[in-house]
């Protein structure tokens, strides 16, 4: 607690939301916020199970009572989902969905292991990507549905 890597988690949870929360579409917040909560309790799942599995393990947890990334599962995903659906929505979904598959498996999570906050165990970034891939269009098409529909 108090490490710089204990630190760069504090701003990682937080800062991600704050310019979230200055750059997001306003007339679309509900929906955005819907979306982020779906990603949280996929990423959450995910992480669990993942932890459960010993596929991976954190070495340093902002939040000593909780296994998981904290700021993994409950910021920098959901946030990054939410901009990405947010900007550009005339782009293909499948190239989008390729880039964030792309940029999260295999800059992200490589510079999280560089940094010493995640040890990757029985998994590969590889894997992470054939996972994050399908999520991505399934969170657009939660987006895109008619749930939100006036």
């Amino acid at each position: 607690m108090f490490s710089w890597r204990w630190w760069f988690g504090v701003a990682l949870s937080i800062l991600p939301w704050i310019v979230w929360s200055k750059i997001r579409d306003k007339e679309d917040t509900v929906r955005e916020l819907f979306i982020g909560l779906v990603v949280m309790l996929f990423t959450v799942s995910l992480d669990n199970a993942g932890l459960a599995l010993d596929l991976w393990h954190y070495d340093y947890k902002i939040l000593p009572i909780a296994n998981m990334s904290f700021p993994w599962d409950y910021t920098l995903f959901p946030v990054g989902v939410m901009l990405i659906l947010q900007f550009n929505p005339k782009i293909n979904v499948y190239v989008k969905a390729l880039s964030f598959a792309f940029i999260t498996a295999f800059i992200f999570e490589p510079f999280f292991v560089w940094v010493g906050m995640y040890r990757m165990l029985l998994w590969k970034h590889c894997y992470s990507f054939v996972v994050y891939f399908p999520l991505y269009l399934f969170f657009n098409y939660i987006y895109k549905s008619k749930l939100f529909n006036k």
